[in-house]
């Protein structure tokens, strides 16, 4: 492929496309190149500063996306970089077309967080991965639906001229199927660059059945329904037991506080691993919550004993599917599994719910409760690919072997 032109060189005799509102030149390097008659540009952008003129674009394209990612959605975004990312080397890669609908106007078709790193796997090589905190659970980037061939060459060839991008470029935690998992892989197998599919993991996903009592029966024994029903009904003989949805016209601070103060009184809280134990963690929770009841992706669900309550969990939407972020319980009512009445209520509400199609419940290869209640699951995968330079076709290549020699030695030292 011949290089990217330079936003700065002139262009001779090839239509302009416009340069993207506040893409100004302390964004760093920007390149151009024309993909079947997309001419796409690349700018990537190192503060919050600069990515704050973007916004409006930045959440069309969310709107838009080809698969929907809420952890890189702005408003959840942005809190992250505030107050999770101060002690990271990041930049955002933005990818810029021209909006065929209204000539003269760029549409952003593709964003990529990114963390720039040393040492993969312990091996001395710089490379790139797509930036996760610690409550990032998808890093899915988001690529505007139609565009994704387009895009995904612009990234790629943006990474192999410029300076920073270093030897390998990390896709970690993505889905493992899927428009974007699918798009990747005709991306990889049509290009020349070394590139290694690790086999992940599986974890619980959401998807209804006709109705809640045909899933319940689908996902529980009798035995296993018959306690449930024993343990709400032990409870409701405590006091008053009743479910909780957010709505419209609660005060969300409310619920924020009555969430934080819960987790921190069980085990997380103990090891100071709770939201409320770090100030930055809080403070990043409490704004992606806040924005997110202001914009109605907010989905909080509590089990409330006396108006106390002694189960919670708070999940966003985005398109038309739902991510789990947190749940706490009081550790008080262990006995009678207050986490899984809540799981067992949501899943009756989801079937009621015309508007969401799935749930990710965002969690681990050791979860256990999700797995148990829910039927389906979706695979989580690390997808590493060779920028072009020689230090990264090695490693690539020596994949195979490492996992090999990893194996061999596990097994003698067994």
């Amino acid at each position: 492929m011949k290089p990217y032109i330079e936003i700065d060189a002139p262009v001779l005799d090839q239509p302009q496309i416009p340069a993207p509102q506040g893409a100004t030149k302390r964004h760093g390097p920007s390149s151009r190149r024309e993909f079947d008659g997309h001419e796409m540009s690349v700018i990537a952008v190192t503060t919050i500063a600069d990515l704050t003129e973007f916004l409006p674009a930045w959440d069309d394209l969310a709107a838009e996306a080809l698969e929907p990612n809420v952890f890189y959605e702005s408003w959840m975004m942005m809190p992250a970089l505030r107050y999770l990312g101060p002690d990271k080397t990041l930049l955002t890669a933005l990818i810029f077309t021209t909006d065929p609908i209204r000539p003269g106007t760029p549409l952003l078709c593709g964003l990529f967080p990114l963390e720039c790193r040393r040492g993969y796997k312990g091996l001395p090589v710089k490379f790139l991965r797509l930036w996760r905190h610690k409550h990032c659970f998808l890093a899915t980037p988001l690529i505007r639906a139609g565009y994704a061939r387009e895009t995904l060459e612009a990234f790629f060839d943006w990474l192999a001229t410029d300076a920073r991008s270093g030897a390998l470029m990390e896709f970690n935690t993505i889905p493992g199927e899927g428009p974007f998992h699918q798009a990747l892989l005709d991306y990889l197998c049509d290009s020349a660059g070394p590139n290694h599919i690790f086999k992940g993991y599986r974890r619980a996903f959401f998807r209804p059945a006709a109705d809640a009592d045909t899933y319940l029966c689908a996902a529980l024994s009798g035995k296993h329904r018959k306690m449930i029903r024993r343990q709400e009904k032990q409870l409701s003989a405590i006091g008053r037991l009743e479910w909780d949805a957010i709505t419209p016209h609660d005060d969300v601070a409310v619920r924020v506080k009555e969430f934080l103060q819960l987790e921190a009184g069980g085990w997380k809280g103990r090891e100071g691993s709770a939201l409320a134990s770090n100030e930055a963690e809080r403070n990043y929770f409490e704004a992606i919550v806040t924005e997110a009841f202001r914009r109605g992706q907010l989905m909080m669900l509590a089990l409330r004993l006396d108006g106390r309550p002694i189960a919670y969990k708070c999940g966003f939407l985005a398109g038309r599917g739902l991510f789990t972020f947190k749940i706490a319980f009081d550790e008080n009512y262990a006995c009678h599994s207050p986490g899984v009445l809540l799981e067992v209520e949501n899943i009756r509400r989801l079937h009621t719910q015309s508007r969401i199609e799935w749930v990710d419940s965002c969690t681990g290869s050791f979860d256990s409760m999700f797995k148990r209640l829910w039927l389906s699951q979706r695979t989580i995968r690390e997808v590493i690919v060779s920028t072009g330079q020689a230090p990264g076709d090695l490693v690539v290549s020596m994949i195979p072997l490492l996992k090999w020699l990893n194996r061999k030695i596990g097994r003698r030292k067994g």
